[in-house]
């Protein structure tokens, strides 16, 4: 049972290592490039982002305009610079704050892996752009950290589990058990 175990995990690793080595993507990407990804939440006038800031944002988290934002509209509060930070990332993922939050600060079914994501970007010190490029595609990036969270069933174990081959806080840098996994199956490849 270990042995295949064991054989599982390795044919995981080295898939790994074949996309992100390139092989299955032959230098051709369908990813849109990074520049075709809206830069602000908020568009249009200041009067425009104002109304689509109250009406999109405000209803959402259940505050008027002064929880996020200073009286003159030119400071934002702690609770507005989080709403800030959430918005770089719904264009990360090219969704509006509705794919999670719900009217009168309750959340849609998409809340918890949000919450874990959220964990794991601060954990790796990464910006969700590092991944996500837009609504339903990935960086390659991306497309290689979602194959290791499905091999090594992420959705249930969480993020803890990514510390057995990464560093804390250094942008998925492979530990030195994590170095050891990848050299083994280098040099498994060398000699199949």
């Amino acid at each position: 049972m270990k042995k295949t175990l064991k054989n599982t995990n390795i044919l995981g690793i080295a898939f790994l290592i074949v996309v992100t080595s390139g092989f299955l993507w032959a230098g051709q990407s369908d990813l849109p490039e990074p520049d075709a990804l809206q830069e602000t939440y908020l568009e249009g006038t200041r009067e425009e982002r104002g109304l689509q800031c109250a009406n999109e944002v405000a209803t959402l988290l259940g505050g008027e305009c002064s929880s996020c934002h200073n009286d003159d509209v030119t400071e934002l509060t702690e609770k507005g610079n989080r709403a800030k930070s959430d918005m770089q990332a719904s264009i990360a993922i090219g969704v509006k704050c509705n794919y999670c939050h719900a009217v009168n600060k309750r959340f849609t079914n998409k809340y918890k892996i949000a919450v874990k994501m959220f964990e794991l970007s601060e954990m790796m010190d990464v910006e969700c752009s590092l991944c996500h490029n837009g609504k339903d595609n990935l960086t390659p990036a991306g497309s290689t950290a979602r194959t290791a969270m499905l091999l090594q069933k992420w959705k249930k174990k969480g993020n803890k589990k990514c510390l057995k081959c990464h560093v804390e806080k250094e942008q998925f840098e492979l530990n030195s058990d994590g170095m050891e996994i990848l050299k083994s199956l280098m040099h498994e490849e060398e000699t199949n």
